[in-house]
């Protein structure tokens, strides 16, 4: 069994950090699905570190002490916690990871990466300032602090951002997207998979995923409300999303979703 605690981050970083997550469970083993989602994650584990399974395959390797976690387009692994488990995860928003550290998301995609190797020794202190920390509390602390010093460095929100958040919004298509910032829709495609990891068309639809995910947690209302709410163009169109990206009906993938998952945390 996961405990959780979850904070939000100073509201200075809230374009670029959705959220921190500190989990914690002392035995037993949970398995945990691992759905699409658009966001980026560095992943930091002060006791056992999870194992990664693939469904296919049956596959499994280790993550590492310090983790870094690309978008996931497509439904390919769970998740293995067992015994102590004691992590800090930040999640970050679509476009967070790469505006905060300017390194290209499209490598990340999909899979993981050990933090050091990512972003260097700056990954490495910040690991031992965390684990040397005595409480949640400090840890949010702490990150802030990283955070915002990494936010002076940061890129300005630019037309193509801009234009990125309203199409993971379901403001507009792909297309209007392009033409909004004068490029062609190739050029386009380009920067979405330097910026957040996945195509555009691949942003807007696990985009569009967890929003209905999101919206059937916190309303229970019906899946046909659900599916106009958050543009899709019927409910047979959701259904075969969720077949997609989900492995089954919209109810069976939100029953298979539990409050202490990060999906959970993803599309809160």
């Amino acid at each position: 069994m996961l405990t959780t605690q979850s904070a939000i981050p100073d509201a200075v970083l809230e374009p670029f950090v959705h959220c921190y997550v500190r989990r914690v469970s002392k035995a037993g083993e949970v398995i945990e699905p691992v759905f699409p989602r658009t966001a980026t994650m560095l992943i930091f584990q002060f006791a056992a570190v999870y194992e990664v399974k693939e469904y296919e395959t049956e596959q499994r390797r280790r993550s590492w002490a310090a983790t870094v976690v690309g978008p996931i387009a497509a439904r390919r692994t769970r998740l293995i916690l067992r015994d102590h488990v004691d992590s800090l995860d930040v999640l970050f928003r679509p476009l967070g990871m790469y505006r905060l550290f300017g390194v290209p998301i499209s490598p990340l995609a999909g899979g993981g990466a050990e933090g050091h190797a990512v972003f260097g020794p700056q990954i490495s202190s910040l690991y031992q300032r965390l684990g040397n920390a005595e409480s949640f509390a400090d840890r949010v602390r702490l990150l802030d602090r990283f955070f915002l010093h990494r936010l002076q460095q940061a890129r300005p929100l630019d037309p193509t951002a801009r234009a990125m958040h309203r199409l993971a919004l379901g403001r507009c298509n792909v297309g209007d997207a392009a033409r909004m910032i004068g490029i062609s829709e190739r050029q386009f495609e380009r920067r979405s998979q330097q910026w957040a990891g996945v195509s555009p068309k691949a942003l807007a639809r696990v985009s569009r995923f967890q929003r209905a995910i999101a919206e059937y947690r916190s309303s229970r209302g019906s899946w046909l409300d659900i599916a106009h709410n958050v543009g899709y163009y019927d409910q047979m169109h959701m259904v075969r999303d969720f077949h997609d990206l989900g492995g089954g009906a919209p109810t069976q993938v939100v029953k298979a979703i539990a409050d202490e998952h990060l999906i959970s945390f993803c599309c809160g």
